[in-house]
Order: C-alpha cells, then sequence, then structure tokens
C-alpha cells in the first residue's frame, strides 16, 4: 500500500523472498555475494524465531508445549541479543491501545482459519474463544520479559506481525551500514525505510475494493531522505466476508464499522514503530498514541470515505489528496 516512486538516485536494487512478501533493497553501488548471502542467513534465522508460519520456528515450538518448562511451569523464549526492543515496543502499543495491539492475538487469527496452513476456515465455536473478553491469554497477563528472555505463564502462540516486519527491516539497514552502505531504501512490499541524501517520494496507495485494480492509484505522498513509511489496510489480507487479518485484540474480531479505518501509513525514525503504528491507528486514536510517548505522524481513510492526517503531515513533506490519481 505504499509505492517506491523514485529511489533517490540509488541505481541498484537487490530483490528477494521474506516474511512471506517480496523485499527490495537499493543502494548506490552493488551488495557484495558475501554480503547478501549473510543477509539472507540472518533473515532466515529471524523467521526461524518468529514465524508462526513455519512448523519449527521457536514460536511455534513454544505455542505447541516442545520447549522444556521452567521450574513454576513458566516457558522461556531465549531470544537472539538485540530482541528488547520488539519485546519493549510491544508493551508500550499494547499499553496505549488499552490491549487491541497484543502479541497474543495470533492464537485468533488461526481460530478464524488465517493459520499456518492458510485454511481460510473458520473454526467450529472461534465465536466464544475469540479475544480477551473470552479469556484468550494476553500479553499484560501472560507474558513478561528480562532483556532478551521472553516468559510465557503457559505455552501460547506468540505472532509479532504487527511490527515484526519493521524491525527486521530496521536490522537490514543495521547490516547494510556495518557493510559500509550508507545510503538505502528498504522496501519490504510497501513498508519503507530510507537513508538517502536525495528525497525519496512514496506513494500512498488507495485500498482495493472488490473488483478494483488498486495498482497505480495513489491518494497521497511523502518525501524522506531518513526514516520509515509504513502502511496497513484491511484489503491485502482477506479471505471472506468481513474477514482481515487486523484485528481487535480485545474482541478478537477484524475491526469493522461504518467510520472504521480502511487504511493508515505512519511515518517515524524506525520501521518497527512506523509499522506498529500502522495497525494501532485502526484501534486506538491518534492523540492517544501520541499521549503514550510516540514520536509520528500519520494519514488514514476511513470506510465512510472521509480521512484525517497528523497536524505536521505537510512538514514532512506529504500531501494526501483530494480525489486519488493515477499513475507513478
Amino acid at each position: 500500500m505504499s509505492a517506491l516512486y523514485a529511489p533517490g538516485g540509488l541505481a541498484h536494487a537487490w530483490r528477494f523472498e521474506a516474511t512471506g512478501c517480496r523485499w527490495t533493497v537499493h543502494t548506490r553501488s552493488p551488495l557484495p555475494a558475501a554480503l547478501r548471502r549473510q543477509i539472507t542467513a540472518r533473515i532466515d534465522a529471524f523467521e526461524n524465531i518468529w514465524s508462526r508460519f513455519r512448523p519449527g520456528s521457536l514460536v511455534r515450538r513454544a505455542a505447541a508445549g516442545r520447549l522444556a518448562p521452567e521450574p513454576d511451569g513458566t516457558v522461556a523464549l531465549a531470544l537472539p541479543t538485540g530482541s528488547t526492543p520488539l519485546l519493549d515496543l510491544y508493551d508500550r502499543l499494547h499499553a496505549a491501545t488499552g490491549g487491541r495491539i497484543d502479541p497474543l492475538a495470533g492464537a485468533d487469527l488461526v481460530e478464524l482459519g488465517y493459520d499456518a496452513d492458510y485454511s481460510f476456515v473458520v473454526r467450529d465455536g472461534a465465536a466464544h474463544r475469540l479475544g480477551a473478553i473470552h479469556g484468550r491469554p494476553t500479553w499484560a497477563a501472560w507474558a513478561r520479559h528480562d532483556g532478551d528472555r521472553l516468559l510465557l505463564r503457559r505455552p501460547t502462540l506468540v505472532d509479532v506481525g504487527a511490527a515484526g516486519k519493521g524491525f527486521l527491516a530496521d536490522l537490514l539497514a543495521a547490516w547494510l551500514r556495518a557493510a559500509d552502505h550508507e545510503e538505502y531504501v528498504i522496501d519490504a512490499s510497501g513498508d519503507l525505510l530510507v537513508r538517502c541524501q536525495q528525497p525519496v517520494r512514496v506513494g500512498l496507495e488507495r485500498p482495493a475494493s472488490a473488483g478494483d485494480d488498486p495498482d497505480g492509484t495513489v491518494v497521497g505522498v511523502v518525501e524522506l531522505t531518513a526514516g520509515a513509511v509504513c502502511a496497513s489496510g484491511v484489503s491485502r489480507r482477506t479471505w471472506g466476508p468481513g474477514l482481515h487479518h487486523i484485528l481487535d485484540a480485545r474482541t478478537g474480531l477484524p475491526v469493522t464499522g461504518a467510520s472504521a479505518v480502511v487504511a493508515a501509513w505512519a511515518v517515524a525514525d524506525h520501521c518497527a514503530v512506523a509499522d506498529g503504528l500502522a495497525t494501532a491507528l485502526f484501534v486506538a486514536d491518534p492523540a492517544r498514541l501520541a499521549a503514550a510517548g510516540f514520536d509520528y505522524d500519520f494519514a488514514l481513510l476511513r470506510a465512510d470515505g472521509s480521512a484525517a492526517t497528523s497536524r505536521t503531515w505537510r512538514d514532512l513533506p506529504a500531501e494526501l489528496f483530494t480525489a486519488p490519481r493515477r499513475g507513478r
């Protein structure tokens, strides 16, 4: 839902598949083969920890009770060094949204059919098990962390989908800088992280409706030389009437309603923060997120056709069009 218009003069592009989508890394000089192999291995290791779609991943093994419990019965996940910022971010998002963003809501997605097998079949009796209101474990009550060590009260599924892709983009940026690639644009299928001397122009794509072709239809633009812009929308991962991947974790149900947010874009210094906020905007008032200490800009569209932006949106610079435009 974000389209790269111009990569700021970065002529070389490396494309690969990760986290279930297409990634492109734009750099001024080509990345050596050895560096690409190293990055590929690190991304694979990341998915072996966090992917709820890989049978042998750490989060899948923890959910299945395949990790040896601690003496008090808790489940300990020994995460890679540097995982603390992701866990801290989820602490903040969970608190700022009143529990509506929750890494333990992946169990609700499974109940609704968005499972590791992509069955897209709602499980029998799911309505009585969905969400915190029906007793599904919550991040605040069931999880705590000590540095890079995550402790769960009992086996349960952890899903970092709301911010995990952005966090991986931040890690990738650090790996590029360590290899002396100081300018780059990382495009994780529309979630973009930019560090470039020349402004990078990003188009904000209109979410699709039934029968629509959203390609090339934009509702705004953002220009960045440093920072991230991430998008979230209800149209990209849907599998039935009223079924999509953005949930209110308290109810366990997809966000819906006449005035519900249908697309949101967040701009922040770090990609993980922008990624998490682009989802949080569906379930929390933007002012509440700012009051919680998040420094960001945003634009959003609602089902009733209305739109909103942050007060400093135009200062980025950025623009939200009054009518969609075609072409890139």
